[in-house]
C-alpha cells in the first residue's frame, strides 16, 4: 500500500512539474497561426464556462426581448462584434479561416447556450488571452451624462439569446447582405 500511494503521489506531482518545464523550455506552441490541440480547446472552454458559471453575478436581464430591442442588439452586434464572430453570411469563412486563438464562436452557426447573466458577465469583462477586449465603458455617455454599456450589452446579449427564434423583420435583416 505504501509503495502504490508513493507511485500515486510521484504521478500527481510529476504532471504539473512535466508542464511547467515544457513551457519554460518553450515547447508548447504559442503562435495564434497553430492548431490548438483537442485538450488545449477543452481546457480553455472548460476554465471559461466554469469562470463564467463562478462568478457572473445572477442578474436579471432588463431589456425586454420586443422586435424593437432585438433589432437594436442585431445592429449593435453587426456594427461591433461580427467583425470576429461572424454573421449569417460571413460565419462559415471566419470559422474556417480563423487568425485568432482562441478562435471566436461563430453564433450565426452556434448560437450562445449559456445564460443571459454570464453572457452579460463575458461581454462586459472579455475574455483574457483572446481578442475579445471588455466592453464595460466602451460605449461612453448619452447625452444626459448616463455611461449607456451596460444597457447596450445587455441589448446584445437579448439579441444573442434569442437567435434561434428572431422575429421575421429582424431575421431578414440579420441575413441581409452587407453592401460594399
Amino acid at each position: 500500500m505504501r509503495k502504490f500511494l508513493l507511485g500515486f503521489l510521484i504521478g500527481i506531482l510529476a504532471l504539473p512539474v512535466v508542464a511547467l518545464g515544457a513551457a519554460w523550455l518553450g515547447m508548447l506552441p504559442t503562435n495564434a497561426n497553430a492548431t490548438p490541440s483537442r485538450l488545449e480547446k477543452a481546457f480553455f472552454h472548460l476554465a471559461l464556462d466554469a469562470a463564467a458559471a463562478r462568478h457572473a453575478p445572477h442578474l436579471g436581464n432588463p431589456i425586454p426581448p420586443t422586435e424593437e430591442n432585438l433589432m437594436a442588439g442585431m445592429k449593435l452586434f453587426k456594427n461591433d462584434c461580427a467583425g470576429c464572430h461572424g454573421d449569417p453570411n460571413t460565419a462559415s469563412d471566419s470559422d474556417a479561416d480563423n487568425n485568432l486563438y482562441p478562435s471566436p464562436p461563430p453564433f450565426a452557426l452556434h448560437p450562445p447556450r449559456k445564460p443571459d447573466y454570464q453572457l452579460f458577465w463575458i461581454v462586459q469583462g472579455g475574455v483574457r488571452y483572446s481578442g475579445m477586449f471588455g466592453w464595460a465603458g466602451q460605449f461612453g455617455k448619452d447625452a444626459s451624462g448616463k455611461d449607456v454599456s451596460d444597457e447596450r450589452i445587455w441589448t446584445a446579449v437579448t439579441f444573442l439569446t434569442h437567435l434561434d427564434s428572431l422575429p421575421p423583420a429582424v431575421d431578414a435583416e440579420w441575413r441581409k447582405k452587407a453592401k460594399n
